[in-house]
């Protein structure tokens, strides 16, 4: 009875804990969306590339690749063709009048100490992650020729403890997070005439 009553209490505990992500909104917030105004009546094409590393507490950066990547790539590309200011947004290596190169940086800052503690009490002791997301784009002309360079940043905070199960289905998506930076961008470069 003692061994399915600990049992019982560590599987509670297990699905209990939980995670709460939010964005500290460092972006100000967009004049107008989608960026149609004062848009060309010939709008250019552009292919888009998209490449994105991931950095922990300042050590070695790696190449993201898999679903998460995908995720972010599809983030950018969406915030490319919902802007209203091209006729043809691409991520095949095709002739454009516009090729634009988006890197995402992911510097995620944490205490270890701390997160080992928060496991080993199962979730009860509270822990923090801060993740800074950086969207740096180059854009260049049909030629190759820089027009301009956009760096973009946003970060979101995530608490880690037992109670936060409630907070699950609040849970900042990192995929709206990339779009905002993208939106950004995008009225940066209209408002800076790159595009």
């Amino acid at each position: 009875m003692v061994g399915y009553i600990k049992h019982a209490f560590i599987l509670s505990v297990i699905l209990m804990s939980g995670c709460a992500s939010y964005s500290m909104h460092e972006l100000p917030p967009l004049q107008a969306w989608p960026l149609t105004a004062d848009a060309a009546q010939q709008k250019p094409t552009t292919f888009v590339r998209t490449t994105a590393f991931y950095q922990a507490n300042g050590g070695e950066g790696r190449t993201v690749a898999g679903a998460p990547a995908a995720l972010w790539e599809s983030a950018i590309v969406d915030a490319f063709r919902e802007s209203g200011r091209f006729s043809r947004v691409t991520t095949d290596k095709v002739d454009s009048d516009i090729y634009a190169e988006a890197t995402l940086y992911n510097n995620e800052q944490y205490s270890v100490v701390s997160a080992v503690v928060t496991g080993l009490t199962m979730f009860i002791i509270p822990s923090t992650a801060k993740n800074t997301f950086t969207l740096e784009t180059v854009f260049k002309d049909k030629d190759g020729k820089e027009l301009g360079r956009i760096r973009k940043s946003e970060s979101v905070r995530t608490w880690m403890q037992l109670v936060l199960i409630v907070a699950l289905p609040f849970q900042q998506d990192t995929r709206e997070v990339v779009q905002t930076l993208a939106r950004s961008t995008l009225e940066e470069a209209v408002q800076r005439q790159l595009l």
